[in-house]
């Protein structure tokens, strides 16, 4: 077989590989070409996630014709003149990679013109001009691109969902406003916009810009010079009480160059390390200024990975900058107005005798431990949830099934018997039956009651929903807003009413009525850090029940609350009638039993 050059619609392909990965990518790239530009403005459009069109318009210094025609050739670029450059690139791009593979794939549309200089506008179809000719155009630079992958048809049937890449584009245009607080930025989808940046004076106003003023408040913002190094460090870190639980509030610049780095992301874990819980993550905004030539860029060819010349000196410097801010920061930190700490390394505060979820207010129940009239109606009609583990309780000619037929042949015995002795801690029902003992998590166990009641209101059409006596707002950053607005429909079928209140605020109106209202703000939150965290399509059936999971988990009593004997023995009644009383809809578990015959084999009695 002999070796040959390869064509270039062909190699052009092959970079588009490596460099155009999904939409998000073509805006990256653009983007990152606009403000090597020296743009002031940056404005970028999208259609069906991106699939469909991608603009991208900026009023940098906007290219002469002759450029124009060249920057389609294969490694074309303006920011490299010497060998010695790549040892200390100080732009965005540099690669000449971008625009060919972009046109290769896609239908594009170039105008552009530089100051001084005819308009000049190019059209392109998979990696061949179509078309060229001049026309007046405004200094700067816009690329359409339009069917993205329309000749690469295994790549496009990989794409996800359009809310799913929208929320991609999101991020990169979110990293590159934070970074770039002298320039404007402004994204939209059909129309829409989902974020709107004007120029700030600093990082901090931009910050607050994007996020709000609640995020803001939960930073601490910390600056270091490292002298001779040349390194510097300004950053922004959430106070201990903060906890998110995905990385996706981490932000990471590198001479303001978005990157994604394993040595940064270990620093922060140390710096963090005995502050915040297993499994949970600090919000940081992160710009490192570092000497050019101590960095290399060179790595990938997406760009957002980097080599550090002196790797642990940079470690050592992010990490002892986190640990002197939240140091430094002497914050007393407010606890919630429904008296739950915030803070993980708070006491918690005095319980009432009676739990807030069984207050008279709480439609799930009264002093009486009996549910509702409207919501035993609903019990009674034995809705099937598609959950049970137990064996089928079908009789035949008014006969129990044989016991070897079930699958649980002790359950019905256990719930005639089981008999509450106390609690441990507040926290942990202690209960016997006539062989063993019994352990169950107050908390797990009211969620699966709820969990249960929840969806079989909510299947008969009969969920109890409150208006709000004042609505909620509440401030997202913009790629939870993309996500919030692919599931609305479900929320409005859940009891929420969510209506936007200005381009980062949303305003809740009705919620589930076993909801406080002091809960739903945080639920909500959580709701979308959950499915933020998520990489794949979101699907509705898993929505459904997550939805349910999280608002039962809310409307649930708490740990170190007390309970009289009366309510241990109502909630273990209805938790014995649930379809799965032995695990949380979250997964974990909320039963423990020991048999008589293992206490008897502990103390040598067997």
């Amino acid at each position: 077989m002999k070796i040959r050059i390869l064509p270039d619609d062909i190699a052009n392909r092959i970079a588009a590989g490596e460099v155009v990965e999904r939409p998000a990518s073509v805006v990256k790239e653009l983007v990152e070409n606009a403000l090597d530009a020296g743009a002031r403005k940056i404005t970028v459009d999208v259609e069906e996630g991106g699939r469909k069109r991608i603009q991208v318009t900026d009023d940098g210094e906007g290219m002469t014709p002759e450029d124009a025609r060249a920057c389609f050739g294969r490694h074309a670029t303006s920011k490299l003149y010497e060998p010695d450059d790549l040892f200390a690139i100080k732009t965005l791009g540099f690669r000449g990679e971008a625009l060919p593979s972009i046109a290769s794939v896609s239908h594009l549309v170039l105008e552009t013109q530089a100051e001084a200089s005819a308009g000049t506008v190019i059209e392109i179809a998979g990696g061949r001009v179509v078309s060229e000719r001049e026309q007046a155009f405004p200094r700067g630079t816009e690329i359409t691109v339009d069917d993205l992958f329309f000749n690469v048809p295994a790549r496009r049937k990989f794409l996800r969902s359009e809310s799913y890449e929208l929320s991609q584009i999101t991020t990169y245009c979110t990293h590159y406003a934070l970074a770039f607080p002298e320039i404007h930025f402004v994204l939209r989808s059909a129309g829409f916009e989902i974020l709107a940046a004007p120029v700030t004076t600093g990082f901090r106003d931009r910050i607050f810009q994007i996020f709000g003023k609640d995020l803001l408040d939960q930073l601490v913002e910390y600056q270091k010079d490292y002298g001779r190094s040349g390194v510097k460090v300004h950053l922004f870190t959430s106070r201990p009480h903060v906890q998110k639980y995905n990385r996706n509030s981490m932000f990471f610049f590198i001479n303001r160059r978005l990157v994604r780095d394993k040595i940064i992301l270990h620093a922060i874990s140390e710096a963090y390390r005995n502050i915040l819980p297993a499994g949970t993550f600090p919000v940081v905004i992160l710009f490192v200024s570092i000497p050019y030539e101590d960095v290399d860029v060179n790595v990938h060819p997406a760009k957002t990975e980097v080599r550090f010349k002196h790797q642990s000196f940079v470690h050592d410097a992010i990490r002892d900058a986190i640990l002197s801010g939240l140091t430094q920061d002497k914050t007393i930190v407010p606890m919630e107005s429904d008296g739950v700490p915030t803070s993980p390394f708070t006491a918690p505060a005095p319980q009432p005798r009676i739990p807030d979820s069984w207050v008279s207010d709480d439609p799930i129940a009264r002093d009486s431990f009996a549910l509702e009239p409207g919501m035993r109606a609903v019990m009674d009609q034995a809705i099937p949830l598609g959950l049970n583990f137990r064996a089928s309780e079908t009789k035949t000619d008014g006969c129990e099934e044989p016991a070897e037929f079930s699958a649980y042949p002790e359950f019905d015995r256990v719930r005639q018997e089981v008999q509450p002795l106390g609690q441990l801690r507040d926290s942990f029902i202690v209960a016997v039956d006539s062989s063993g003992l019994i352990v169950i998590d107050q908390h797990v166990a009211h969620e699966r009651v709820l969990f249960e009641t929840y969806l079989r209101q909510k299947l008969a059409g009969k969920l109890d929903i409150q208006r709000l006596l004042m609505p909620i707002l509440v401030q997202l950053p913009p790629r939870q807003l993309v996500i919030l607005d692919s599931i609305i429909p479900e929320l409005v079928r859940n009891g929420f009413e969510v209506e936007p209140f200005g381009p980062k605020t949303i305003a809740i109106k009705t919620a589930p009525a076993m909801l406080k209202a002091s809960a739903v703000e945080k639920l909500l939150v959580e709701l979308l850090d959950g499915l933020e965290r998520e990489t794949q399509v979101i699907n509705i059936e898993a929505l459904k029940k997550k939805i349910a999971a999280t608002v039962s988990c809310h409307a649930a009593i708490k740990i170190n609350t007390p309970l009289e004997e009366t309510k241990m023995r109502w909630l273990i009644t209805e938790l014995m009638k649930t379809d799965v009383p032995t695990v949380c809809p979250h997964g974990r578990p909320i039963i423990l039993r020991y048999d008589l015959r293992e206490i008897q084999k502990a103390f040598k009695r067997a």
